[in-house]
């Protein structure tokens, strides 16, 4: 039985595709000082082709190609700062977010699993969610980062909770669901294959290209043979409720 709901916060209750983006653009007007000639579209396109072979770190990987050590580093720190400046602005919350808290709260206890910072913590106070998890692991607090099984364990810990009893919620395989799988959690996957239900609708086109290709790259990951199995999976945060609430 499920008495513990543990959900990540990036795509699950805020939306990293505005501060995805940001970190994109960055690092694009970074190259064009060395390879002018290499576009958005292409930079987004190289990018594309690294996550569908399974790379974690598919951009450093493209702008690495380009960019010595200390460049990529430098490039890292200037976005860093960016992102943390404006973690708010960038970090919107998901359409359906809110009410589906509202509904597990009053079934389930609740807690955070996530890698964030203090950026994180202050802009969830804000909302009104952070009072709704009694347990909140979060990476650079803990000093672990997903997927490291000790950020898990330390937020079990804490709940003095069984795996078999705990439901990890996460949009990614490799940082949230296969980590939680082999610890004996069940786990709830939030593919997004259209973004555009998370809620952020950008005009610029650059903007709207970086959805896109998000977009695709989710596609194929979704249709890959995968040994995998997540106990749930759904395509938005807002059917987390229907699926585990009694109807």
């Amino acid at each position: 039985m499920i008495r513990w709901v543990f959900l990540d916060v990036g795509n699950i209750l805020l939306d990293e595709d505005p501060l995805g983006f940001e970190n994109f653009r960055i690092h694009w007007e970074a190259l064009r000082q060395v390879a002018p000639e290499v576009s958005f579209r292409e930079l987004l396109a190289a990018r594309e082709k690294r996550v569908e072979t399974g790379s974690r770190w598919p951009l450093y990987e493209v702008i690495s190609q380009y960019l010595d050590d200390a460049q990529c580093t430098q490039v890292w720190e200037r976005a860093e700062r960016s992102i943390r400046s404006r973690y708010a602005s960038l970090s919107p919350v998901i359409a359906g977010a809110l009410d589906t808290v509202r509904k597990l709260r009053s079934h389930f206890r609740l807690g955070l699993i996530a890698n964030q910072g203090e950026e994180c913590r202050r802009w969830l106070h804000d909302l009104g969610l952070l009072e709704a998890f009694e347990v909140v692991a979060l990476s650079e607090e803990v000093g672990a980062h997903k997927p490291d099984l000790a950020l898990y364990r330390t937020a079990m810990e804490r709940a003095s909770a069984l795996p078999s009893s705990c439901l990890m919620v996460g949009d990614r395989l490799d940082n949230d669901i296969i980590p939680a799988l082999s610890l004996g959690m069940k786990t709830a996957w939030i593919r997004w294959p259209q973004r555009a239900k998370k809620g952020w609708c950008p005009e610029d086109a650059d903007a709207i290209a970086w959805r896109d290709s998000l977009e695709r790259s989710a596609a194929i990951q979704a249709s890959s043979p995968s040994p995998v199995q997540p106990t749930i999976t759904l395509d938005t945060i807002a059917e987390l409720g229907g699926a585990l609430l009694p109807r």
